[in-house]
């Protein structure tokens, strides 16, 4: 292999893609940092979710990327993975719509829906262009991105404590696996720490470490995704990341790991009517209760939706936001003195899209993507992506990070910039010389055909 070539499967040499130049990956890294920025609670509580779309600025830094070393090849591989993500946008768009018109739903639950559906898309169009531009390096450019916008939010948080006790603050959260008061509870930034879970598996499970920079790159990762997950105050995603760690152990042992990544997507989406039906019947509460789980007023929450929607296979959904219609109607009676989502996707979900369309979503989620992964890419492609949604689906079950900004970004762009090393190293393998069986095989059919095309 050349530094401009690469070896194809079959042994020719084929142009290597070109790299992405120096300053325009560094201006996606500053959009990116920017971006996340907007989740320090100071902004956010003054713009809401505005500075997310800064985010979208990969698209000029690819249209910079284009001018300079324009490769086609590159950028035509990259849009192969729009229409495969783009499919859940139709799902919400078109459910969500039917729903709108048969309802004749107010304009400000469609207008907020409307804001969801585009930041959905900001999430893969940002993946998309990001692996375009850096490939498999983009994983990281993400990774080293978020930790410099949430290392930057540590110190703007530090004049309001001082630097005694914020770092009293952070060793008390670590030393006590998650006790939080003052400084650290500040930092409890949802969106980026879940996602910090994601990184800890695919630097745990999946990063090379073939070379020496490689090994300590790993590190790097598992270290300061750990140190962000408990400063971000997250105890619970700690348990998670392990066992989809296990998990990722365990597949790796079986003969054929493909159909057990299959067989845990159909479970999952099994599931997740018979935990409908726990969370509707007060079941799960109760077993939670007897167990001694504070349930930190999620038993309210999942009580008071039941009469309205019903857990049928026709329930026609409320359609995009409209549990948050539900919420504030609650606050106002009185019943809930803070305007607080449910802490249960699943459940919202099926209020919100209804049956047909939570039964897209799973589907598409849980058996449509792990199949593709699978098939268009490789199995340890597939077992990345089942491993983080485990990871992620633990979350769903008592929050609300279905449609997390960034949590939905390392769904698709960790899988997704992990895919290009793959389809790398396959085409870096060296080209070997066939037996003598082989060769006399291929001799033998290269015989054959010429006399068929005599005969003919």
């Amino acid at each position: 292999m050349t530094n401009s070539r690469i070896l194809r499967d079959g042994g020719g040499l084929e142009e290597a893609p070109k790299k992405c130049p120096a300053f325009v990956t560094f201006l996606a890294a500053a959009c990116t940092v920017l971006a996340a920025l907007g989740d320090w609670k100071v902004i956010n509580n003054a713009y809401g979710g505005l500075p997310k779309a800064l985010a979208l600025g990969t698209i000029i830094c690819a249209f910079l990327n284009f001018l300079v070393a324009a490769d086609f090849a590159k950028f035509k591989k990259a849009m192969g993975f729009f229409p495969v993500f783009m499919l859940l946008i139709a799902v919400y768009a078109l459910v969500s719509m039917y729903i709108w018109v048969t309802d004749f739903s107010e304009v400000t639950s469609i207008s907020r829906a409307g804001q969801k559906i585009l930041f959905q898309t900001i999430t893969i169009i940002y993946s998309v262009f990001m692996c375009y531009l850096l490939e498999d390096r983009a994983v990281h450019c993400l990774f080293f991105s978020l930790c410099a916008a949430n290392a930057a939010i540590m110190l703007l948080e530090v004049p309001n404590y001082g630097l005694g006790e914020s770092i009293a603050s952070v060793v008390t959260c670590i030393v006590t696996f998650g006790t939080a008061e003052g400084f650290v509870r500040a930092l409890e930034i949802h969106d980026i720490t879940f996602l910090f879970g994601q990184f800890f598996i695919y630097y745990a499970m999946f990063a090379p470490k073939s070379s020496a920079s490689e090994r300590r790159l790993r590190r790097a990762g598992m270290i300061l995704s750990l140190f962000f997950l408990l400063v971000g105050l997250k105890r619970s995603t700690i348990p998670s990341v392990l066992l989809a760690c296990l998990y990722v152990k365990l597949l790796r042992l079986v003969r054929k790991p493909g159909k057990f990544i299959l067989a845990t997507g159909i479970g999952l989406f099994l599931f997740f009517y018979v935990y409908l039906y726990l969370t509707r019947s007060g079941i799960l509460v109760a077993f939670l209760e007897s167990l001694g789980v504070d349930m930190m007023g999620r038993d309210v929450l999942w009580s008071l939706p039941n009469d309205y929607y019903e857990l049928s296979p026709f329930w026609k959904g409320l359609g995009f936001e409209g549990v948050t219609d539900l919420v504030n109607m609650w606050k106002r009676d009185g019943l809930i003195s803070r305007a607080l989502l449910l802490h249960n996707d699943i459940l919202k979900i099926f209020i919100e899209l209804g049956a047909m369309g939570f039964t897209l979503w799973s589907g598409i989620n849980y058996i449509a993507y792990p199949a593709y992964w699978i098939k268009k890419h490789n199995t340890e492609t597939g077992l990345l992506y089942m491993a983080i949604l485990a990871y992620m689906t633990a979350t769903y079950l008592t929050d609300n990070t279905a449609f997390y900004f960034w949590s939905c970004i390392g769904l698709r762009l960790i899988p997704m910039s992990y895919s290009y090393r793959s389809r790398k190293t396959e085409k870096a393998m060296p080209w070997k010389a066939p037996t003598p069986e082989e060769a006399a095989n291929e001799i033998w059919m290269i015989e054959m055909e010429e006399k068929a095309n005599h005969a003919e």
